[in-house]
């Protein structure tokens, strides 16, 4: 730091050796001078062009690093530009610290004033602030522990007045408590468990993104062996048991034909870090009458919340597993279950891959199925993939391949369009060196286009697939059903290849798989800086799981 030492920088350097390595923002009056110390601190400051687009990079870098990482936004519209990134962040319980510059204490007259706490506290995240220059240092620990222990967003306001006082001290900074062990479950909800996979004859394990967090996908897979149960994941656990040969994969909306067959055939279910919304069991529809339904999640208010549960288990994913596992060696249960070549089969030539559809592809449009699979055979199978909001989000994950759950990204908590090419970023920076692919649709890809300026300017190798049917097209679908003109959602279509070029990216057109050649040509490259991929697809073609959903 040059000169005397202020609170901006005093805590810039602790929030550096608390482990923040990344900090995303937009920099104005109100966070310049904190912005500037963690630079100075080692932090490296990933400038973005919109505010929601930076947080929506650090909501993304978050879930697929574990990281402590920051958000630096103005004051004022600074941060109320960020809020639905915040928000989207709050819901997936990501571990951000946003640094929101603020007016000075009692300054309600400046045009930047507004009340940050009760806006924070509105989307869900955690409002704290520097109170005064004496405890600034323990709020920011305060922040710090909030978001790491309690995976929490945490938005922490700086008040100027508070930030550049002078902060002369000698002292390291306050200890951050170490990381708590695991949450081990009840050793008689461990036999509850055990006594219902040892009667079940169709067992389902189902991992949802506490199972990616808890690093829990090796002991799921052992447990499922030992019981003969198939897999499947929530769209949140997507990557989870990728390759397995008794994974049906996703469970819910964006599921294969033979998925919500096999999931609706089963007579337990054991969720593991899911939530059981209505999407994973399409309204309660993918549960057969009389299954047992078991629960294992960390957070209590989750348990039962979405969909009643017979067994609820407040544990970790990992140990639950591991203890039931232990449990049933014990026993020595025979591991029968529900596999066979026949079932085996079933799941192959029923997924997404192999079932069969009609192609309503035109001279003029492609169908994004199979636009989909054919980028999917394209591009390397070592990538990682973030998909936005909207009536096409479905087609990603259904066709887009991971080759784990850390290298997924669907950012659908708020169910917000737009999110989908900071996400990208975000991922792509934190898989540095990875081919990172996006999913993204006309309506969601203009919203945040500025931010594909510094996917360029950050060198990232990034795949843009965008599905491009000129509308809104989840509101043409649902309204047109409803016999009301959907003209006022359509729009006239955008040439995304020519805005792409023009930022100094490559761009395509796609109307035919002939179309996709130069991808081809860019993967034999080694797939280089930026491509995006404009698929004009049928604008006709409403996805099922919309249809089924939105009826």
């Amino acid at each position: 730091m040059n000169g005397n030492p202020t609170v901006a920088g005093v805590i810039a350097a602790d929030l550096a050796q608390y482990g923040a390595r990344r900090c995303f923002g937009l920099l104005g009056t109100a966070n310049f001078k904190v912005s500037h110390a963690l630079v100075q601190s080692g932090v490296e400051l990933i400038s973005a062009r919109h505010e929601c687009n930076a947080a929506s990079m650090a909501d993304a870098y978050a879930k697929a690093t574990g990281e402590l990482t920051l958000v630096s936004v103005h004051s004022g519209p600074g941060l109320t530009n960020a809020l639905t990134g915040i928000a989207e962040a709050a819901k997936s319980r990501t571990p951000l610290v946003v640094l929101a510059g603020d007016v000075p204490n009692g300054a309600v007259k400046n045009n930047f004033y507004i009340e940050q706490a009760d806006m924070v506290r509105a989307v869900g995240a955690v409002p704290e602030r520097l109170h005064t220059v004496g405890s600034a240092r323990e709020d920011t620990l305060r922040a710090v522990t909030r978001a790491l222990r309690d995976r929490q967003t945490v938005v922490l306001s700086m008040p100027l007045d508070v930030q550049h006082a002078p902060l002369s001290t000698n002292q390291p900074p306050l200890a951050l408590a170490p990381a708590p062990g695991r949450m081990h479950p009840d050793p008689r909800d461990v036999v509850r468990l055990a006594d219902a996979l040892s009667q079940a004859k169709r067992p389902l394990i189902l991992g949802g993104r506490g199972a990616v967090i808890a690093d829990a996908e090796a002991a799921l897979v052992a447990l499922a062996d030992s019981v003969g149960a198939l897999l499947a994941t929530s769209v949140c656990g997507h990557g989870l048991f990728a390759g397995n040969p008794w994974s049906v994969g996703i469970s819910g909306g964006f599921s294969s034909p033979i998925a919500d067959e096999l999931i609706s055939e089963s007579d337990f279910v054991l969720a593991f870090g899911a939530s059981l919304t209505q999407w994973t069991t399409k309204k309660g529809k993918l549960i057969a009458p009389g299954a047992v339904v078991a629960q294992v999640d960390t957070e209590v208010p989750k348990l039962g919340y979405q969909m009643p549960v017979q067994i609820a288990v407040h544990a970790d994913a990992k140990a639950t597993a591991e203890a039931v596992l232990e449990e049933l060696a014990r026993r020595s249960v025979p591991s029968a279950g529900r596999r066979s070549n026949a079932i085996r089969e079933r799941i192959r030539s029923g997924d997404n891959h192999h079932y069969p559809w009609p192609d309503e592809s035109s001279k003029s449009f492609i169908d994004p199925r199979t636009l989909s699979k054919a980028v999917d055979a394209i591009l390397p199978a070592d990538r990682v993939v973030a998909s936005d909001s909207g009536h096409f989000c479905g087609w990603v994950p259904r066709y887009l391949r991971v080759p784990n759950a850390r290298s997924s990204c669907l950012s659908h908590s708020f169910q917000s369009v737009g999110l989908g090419l900071p996400s990208v970023i975000g991922l792509a920076l934190a898989n540095p060196g990875k081919l990172a692919v996006l999913g993204t649709g006309d309506g969601g890809f203009l919203m945040s286009i500025a931010d594909l300026e510094p996917a360029i300017r950050l060198g990232l190798r990034l795949c843009i697939l965008v599905y491009n049917d000129a509308s809104y097209s989840a509101e043409v679908h649902y309204f047109r059903r409803q016999g009301l003109s959907v003209d006022i959602v359509q729009f006239p279509d955008t040439d995304f290849a020519a805005i792409a070029r023009g930022h100094g990216a490559r761009g395509i057109t796609a109307r035919t798989l002939a179309d996709l050649d130069p991808v081809k040509a860019w993967v034999a490259e080694g797939a280089p800086g930026v491509l995006v991929i404009d698929g004009k697809i049928n604008p006709e073609l409403e996805a099922d799981w919309h249809a089924e959903h939105f009826p």
